[in-house]
């Protein structure tokens, strides 16, 4: 019995694997997207514990999961990366790792993604170019922070995508290893509200510290710096005035 299931699944396997090798851009964009908007719709129902699903936040996954991770990921690694770097050796695998971490996602993953949640979240009738700059102004702010968690997934990953896989099999290998990393991204970055409320939180504290300014240049007194900031000439030139003054007083 034992055997008979062992070849049962060994058959499937290898005619799953024929599929995908017959029409492997298909089987890219279909495992993509079931898997961005599954990973996205785990994350609100069962990790946030939201009674309804964020219809515009799913549509975002299931867009960019379609779009850039099946699609365009497709056409990069199959067949740019190959063009570049072709073959299976050690140097050529360890370069595909090395652009997809370092040159792919913090050049076009990142930006698409924020885009595309930039152009499908926002209620205002706004024009292409103010969405595409309101959302690099958004991935500048989390930039870092969103780099170190790919590369803690992807530096791993992609070694396996490049040095194990098949060309065919990448992106559906991505795909499913990365439901977890997009539970995160969607966690993080799915609900535009925190943007929101850190951008409403920096806009304080800058208006704070205009209106301190404007008080301390009629009071001749130097101005409110940020942390690590270098006083400028004009509050060096303050600070001298109001040294004698209070000496004398």
């Amino acid at each position: 019995l034992e055997d008979s299931m062992y070849e049962a699944s060994h058959r499937l396997a290898a005619r799953l694997n024929r599929l995908l090798a017959s029409r492997p851009f298909a089987a890219a964009v279909t495992f993509s997207t079931v898997k961005a908007g599954a990973a996205d719709a785990f994350t609100q129902s069962a990790l946030e514990g939201r009674a309804a699903v964020d219809r515009d936040r799913l549509s975002v996954f299931i867009v960019f999961g379609c779009l850039y991770q099946g699609a365009f990921q497709y056409l990069l690694w199959n067949r740019g990366f190959e063009r570049i770097w072709p073959g299976a050796t050690f140097r050529a695998g360890l370069s595909k790792v090395a652009a997809t971490n370092v040159v792919s996602d913090p050049v076009f993953f990142f930006p698409a993604f924020y885009i595309i949640r930039q152009a499908l979240t926002t209620k205002e009738d706004v024009g292409f170019r103010e969405v595409v700059s309101t959302a690099l102004r958004k991935y500048w702010q989390n930039c870092y922070q969103d780099w170190m968690a790919g590369w803690c997934v992807w530096i791993p990953g992609h070694c396996i995508t490049y040095f194990v896989m098949p060309m065919h099999l990448r992106v559906p290998w991505a795909a499913t290893a990365s439901f977890s990393y997009i539970c995160l991204l969607s966690y993080l970055r799915g609900d535009v509200t925190q943007d929101a409320t850190k951008e409403l939180e920096q806009d304080v504290a800058e208006d704070v510290r205009q209106n301190a300014l404007q008080e301390n240049c009629f009071k001749g007194k130097p101005s409110p710096r940020r942390p690590g900031e270098v006083l400028s000439a004009q509050d060096r030139r303050s600070t001298a005035v109001v040294g004698p003054a209070a000496a004398a007083s």
